[in-house]
């Protein structure tokens, strides 16, 4: 028997290594087509904006022949750039820490207390979840103008109404999971309800703290309807640019 002949399951074995590779290398190119896909429209977009109108209607694929900064001096010059943009940050940042704040608060309260009212709370927060912005929006508009609502300050109070639902979901589970023994440890040192909550649970909410900042930071940066029944035009920079695109 030649002992350098390779043996079956040698074979088999080499067949499988192949075939992984052959896959691994069929994936990568797939991968690589598709992230071109999507990143095309994104680099049209860039070297059109450095074109000219009169250019950009000759050749859109082609790169620009000459670098314009015109079409970045007029919209920041149309929309006001520098407002817009710091209204934004304004409203999402206080929006933001609003809505960490209240429905981690929320929540804390809701798990902690052992009642059908609390239940009933909760569940009428995971109901809100459910009910589209469409069908109170215009009620939502008419109290907002009720309460003099209608501003950059006073949209921040209606982002954490509309974004705790969801919020105080996510905290609830979270702090469910969470040692009801440390609490009362500290209870019995002296520690206050506040004391407890934001020198011992508050920090442990860090991975939701995280997930919720992310989640609410590019809902309402990027949110434009409701701005839009609220604030007056180009208040922000959804706004902004819708007006200044249809001009």
């Amino acid at each position: 028997m030649n002992t350098n002949q390779p043996s079956l399951e040698h074979l088999m074995e080499r067949k499988k290594f192949n075939l992984r590779i052959h896959s691994r290398t069929i994936a990568q190119v797939v991968m690589f087509i598709s992230a071109l896909l999507y990143l095309f429209p994104a680099f049209l977009t860039l070297i059109n904006s450095f074109k000219t109108d009169a250019e950009i209607m000759i050749s859109p694929l082609s790169l620009p022949q000459r670098i314009s900064f015109g079409n970045y001096l007029q919209a920041w010059k149309e929309i006001n750039f520098p407002v817009v943009v710091g209204n934004t940050f304004v409203i999402t940042a206080l929006s933001t820490v609003g809505i960490i704040i209240v429905s981690s608060m929320a929540a804390y309260m809701l798990v902690r207390t052992h009642s059908k009212l609390s239940l009933a709370i909760y569940f009428l927060f995971v109901f809100n979840m459910v009910v589209p912005f469409q069908t109170v929006m215009i009620p939502l508009n008419v109290t907002a103008a009720n309460l003099n609502l209608k501003s950059v300050l006073g949209i921040i109070p209606v982002y954490i109404g509309l974004g705790c639902p969801l919020a105080v979901f996510m905290y609830h589970g979270f702090i469910k999971s969470i040692p009801v023994q440390i609490e009362e440890s500290a209870a019995i040192d002296g520690a206050s309800v506040m004391t407890i909550y934001f020198r011992l649970v508050f920090p442990l909410l860090g991975p939701i703290h995280a997930t919720v900042a992310i989640l609410d930071v590019l809902w309402i940066w990027n949110d434009f309807l409701l701005p839009l029944i609220i604030l007056p035009s180009r208040s922000t920079l959804q706004l902004a640019q819708h007006i200044f695109f249809g001009m």
